[in-house]
């Protein structure tokens, strides 16, 4: 035989003992590729499960509708909140709990001595909040913060009455005055 022949087989030989290695690395990407899909699926990610939405970064903001550009002209103050199964609260300092709209839907909240934004969204007179991201810190004995966004989280609609931004609550209203 020659020696040709003799390094081809060689070269043969050392490949197909390479072979169970890449079949091996083969395997951990098709592993890994299947985990990261199972991640991407996770229920808790759906649309509706509370967890943020992912947006390009190159797409446009939401439209918002006609009457909700009346949302966006400055912070918005709450007055009150009342519902039939609870009794009338009256913010105490509105200046402290504060909502500003932004276009693209974005809302900026003030809840005392925490600051927060997250997004929402208008249909019409219909109104939702997503979660809200907040700083935690300690706000001083008689703040209104907890009542202020629990309510918060229940807004399904919205209306201008005599000036005043009335937020719709699933079992009550919030009612804002505007603030330049």
């Amino acid at each position: 035989m020659s020696p040709l022949f003799r390094q081809r087989d060689r070269a043969c030989l050392a490949a197909a003992h390479r072979l169970p290695a890449l079949a091996r690395a083969s395997a951990l990407v098709v592993a890994t590729t299947l985990s990261l899909a199972a991640c991407m699926t996770d229920p808790s990610l759906a649309p509706g499960s509370g967890a943020p939405s992912y947006v390009p970064a190159a797409s446009a903001p939401p439209a918002l509708s006609a009457g909700s550009e009346q949302l966006a002209i400055g912070s918005w103050q709450w007055l009150s909140t009342e519902g039939p199964a609870t009794a009338r609260i009256t913010a105490e300092a509105p200046d402290r709990y504060t909502i500003k709209f932004e276009a693209g839907g974005r809302a900026l909240v003030r809840a005392d001595c925490n600051r927060g934004s997250g997004s929402y969204e208008v249909n019409g007179n219909a109104m939702s909040f997503k979660p809200i991201a907040m700083t935690r810190m300690g706000c001083p004995g008689g703040t209104q913060d907890t009542q202020f966004l629990q309510a918060l989280s229940r807004v399904n609609g919205y209306s201008i009455r005599g000036g005043d931004l009335v937020l719709t609550l699933s079992d009550g209203t919030m009612r804002f005055r505007h603030s330049p």
